[in-house]
């Protein structure tokens, strides 16, 4: 179980690009709060539904988990070492939920993650599917290897607001683990909501986490 978590970290890992060294100083943003099993954005004004029973990690339960993955995104590749360690200077993992308290004994835990990046100096990528076209592409430098990645990203609605999707498959320790990537420009930052599962009942459960997603004005 402990190997199939950090490859799940290493996919999140790589969804953030490092475009920059510096955190955008703001006063104003905000990583969340939960009550009642909703959690609430008010730098992003959105909120989601956290499903009953479901697992939320604390930042310092995120943080090692994503130590734990560094290794196995960049092998001996230093390129993207120094990609990955510039990455966690300007992104923020906002919420980070599994299905089952980690270590249970199942031979998946379906989960869901969000995440922001700074693009301040990013100002090309204006779009979800711009920043998903870098995502991938560092994606191919990483040391796993995929069966399947989306090399066209459709455009999906999600609260209210637009986002593109890009889907990936891999196979590891004889499972085909799936993810969909969801990306959207907001404030300055990429937004984007990472789900990996490995069955369509899986799968169907993520997506009904994502229908509850609202963004206000």
């Amino acid at each position: 179980m402990k190997k199939k978590i950090s490859i799940l970290i290493a996919l999140l890992l790589v969804a953030s690009m490092g475009f920059s060294q510096t955190t955008r100083e703001t006063n104003s943003f905000d990583y969340g709060t939960i009550n009642d099993n909703v959690y609430k954005n008010t730098f992003f004004n959105f909120k989601i539904d956290i499903p009953e029973g479901w697992f939320v990690q604390s930042k310092e339960q995120t943080d090692m988990l994503v130590e734990a993955g560094k290794d196995l995104v960049t092998g001996d590749n230093e390129n993207l070492k120094a990609v990955i360690k510039a990455s966690e200077i300007n992104s923020a993992y906002l919420l980070t939920v599994f299905k089952h308290e980690l270590g249970s004994a199942v031979s998946y835990n379906p989960s869901f993650m969000v995440i922001a990046e700074n693009l301040k100096l990013a100002p090309g990528v204006k779009l979800g599917s711009d920043y998903l076209f870098h995502t991938r592409n560092l994606l191919k430098q990483s040391q796993i290897k995929y069966s399947h990645m989306d090399d066209v990203f459709l455009e999906v609605m999600m609260g209210n607001r637009e986002f593109h999707e890009m889907d990936v498959d891999l196979n590891h320790m004889g499972l085909v683990i799936k993810q969909s990537y969801y990306s959207t420009i907001l404030n300055g930052f990429a937004l984007s909501i990472v789900i990996s599962y490995v069955s369509e009942t899986e799968k169907t459960e993520l997506l009904n986490t994502l229908k509850t997603l609202k963004f206000t004005d």
